[in-house]
């Protein structure tokens, strides 16, 4: 029963996987240049605009976990889309695929190009 106590403690004491950030948090991890920024939108709306040294991964398209499968699992990332949606059933695919740092830029690109 002990046992079990200390399990749940530590579950609950872990960091989150996926954490929503917002666009200081975007700025600070880009100058640290250890996370990798990933658009899940589409091909299309990348190549109007995108956040500064990110790569797409279509959310929509076939090969979208095949994608997200040759990645570093290690390694941190930066999710975002145009308004939160799909990347936030992109995140969760992530979590379940075993990625250990998730950075949900919920308000997504359509708060990044506002000011």
């Amino acid at each position: 029963m002990l046992k079990l106590f200390f399990y749940t403690l530590l579950v609950f004491l872990q960091s989150p996987i996926i954490q929503d950030i917002t666009k200081e948090d975007v700025l600070d991890l880009i100058e640290d240049k250890s996370t990798d920024i990933i658009d899940v939108r589409t091909e299309k709306e990348f190549i109007e605009g995108s956040i500064k040294y990110s790569y797409n991964i279509d959310f929509q398209k076939r090969e979208f976990i095949d994608n997200l499968n040759s990645l570093d699992k290690e390694k941190p990332y930066i999710i975002y889309c145009k308004s939160g949606n799909r990347s936030e059933k992109a995140s969760l695919i992530m979590k379940s695929l075993g990625f250990k740092v998730i950075y949900h830029y919920k308000k997504g690109y359509q708060d990044w190009v506002e000011d």
